[in-house]
């Protein structure tokens, strides 16, 4: 049986805790702050939109000695139980230039909600759902020394021990193996490279070899200024923005612009079909999906690939289209790769759209599918 998200995220983490403990505990850890790792919400399994917001640090967590003496599970679900207890309508100093501010302005804004009413209506269960609906991590597991630490007292070069060690959480592999975001917000500039672009540790549960090729297509955007970033691997969208300090103080914008602009990017590259029409939407159980190997998705998706060649005056051999399926996982009613062997059905999947569209009256998306799609040798497969 397939685990549950926190169970998940506590076997992604566990180990690489264990490992950390043993590599520090003979240090002095006064003064020094623990790590914290991704929080999941409660909402966030029954999420239809599944996002993760990353920062760039806390600002006074638990200590080390306290960490040290927990059980990973343990100490891994307090952080969550934050979420549930909303106790992050608390932590921002203002709505226009902080991270918890960037958060919900987004998540106000993208299930076309007031923000008022999400922040402040303690009885609507929309807005109470949607402010842990989400997963919340940072890009460094230990602040900087300057942050707590070193007013706390801490030998600097044990911190700096503790840091090093600390690189193996630093890590956003480690929330796309356990969590499965969609989309994923990292709101640090400084945010290192090697944190969004390791995929050597991807899990094997994507079936994908990292050595074969680079993963990661990126685009910059330019106004405002942020990147965008797909990772093929595991079609994860990634949105790399500046500090919400710098968003909210200097970029002459605000944030509000920054949050316009990700939303009509989420539209643009059709992250999903269809987006939010009210706070209502949030729950996956509300809202219909269909999964990628099912009869209507294939249809759909011949129907939109022929749609586009027609467009361009353009014809697609019959066994590139089932190469596609393939290529993105899209299987057959028995749960198989479908053969790229042209003389064992390759084109069954394409007749098939055709004949569902014409025996439902659309003809204009039966004649698109049979003028798209040719034979090996050029010809129209269909007449």
């Amino acid at each position: 049986m397939r685990k549950n998200i926190i169970d998940r995220r506590n076997a992604e983490y566990s180990p690489l805790i264990d490992d950390f403990k043993d590599e520090v505990k003979d240090l002095n850890f006064k003064g020094i702050t623990g790590p914290h790792f991704p929080s999941i919400g409660e909402c966030y399994e029954d999420a239809k939109y599944k996002f993760a917001f990353c920062g760039m640090e806390t600002y006074g967590w638990n200590k080390m000695p306290y960490f040290m003496e927990q059980k990973p599970d343990s100490y891994l679900t307090e952080s969550d139980t934050l979420l549930n207890n909303y106790e992050h309508l608390t932590w921002a100093a203002n709505w226009h230039a902080t991270f918890w501010g960037f958060v919900f302005k987004f998540l106000a804004k993208f299930y076309k909600m007031e923000f008022e009413k999400l922040v402040n209506d303690k009885n609507d269960f929309n807005a109470r759902s949607l402010l842990k609906s989400f997963v919340w991590a940072n890009s460094n597991a230990i602040e900087r020394y300057d942050v707590t630490s070193k007013w706390e007292g801490a030998d600097q070069a044990a911190w700096e021990s503790v840091k090093s060690a600390s690189k193996r959480f630093d890590d956003i592999n480690h929330i796309l193996n356990s969590c499965d975001p969609k989309v994923v917000f990292i709101i640090y500039g400084g945010a290192n490279e090697e944190y969004m672009l390791n995929e050597k540790t991807i899990s094997d549960i994507y079936g994908i070899d990292p050595n074969q090729r680079k993963g990661w297509l990126r685009l910059r955007h330019n106004n405002p200024k942020y990147d965008y970033i797909y990772l093929r691997s595991t079609s994860t969208h990634i949105f790399h923005l500046p500090h919400p300090t710098w968003m909210g103080l200097y970029s002459g914008i605000g944030i509000d612009a920054y949050v316009d602009s990700l939303i009509q990017d989420i539209e643009n590259y059709h992250i999903w079909d269809k987006l939010p029409n009210s706070n209502d939407d949030w729950n996956m159980n509300m809202v219909d999906e269909v999964e990628p190997s099912t009869i209507d998705f294939k249809y759909r998706l011949i129907a939109s690939v022929a749609h586009s060649l027609v467009q361009n005056n353009v014809v697609m051999c019959g066994g590139d289209m089932v190469r596609l399926f393939n290529m993105n996982g899209i299987h057959t009613q028995r749960g198989s790769d479908y053969s790229n062997n042209i003389s064992q059905g390759s084109y069954k999947p394409i007749s098939s759209a055709w004949a569902y569209y014409y025996n439902r009256g659309d003809y204009q998306t039966a004649y698109e599918i049979a003028r798209a799609f040719v034979n090996q040798n050029g010809e129209y497969a269909y007449e």
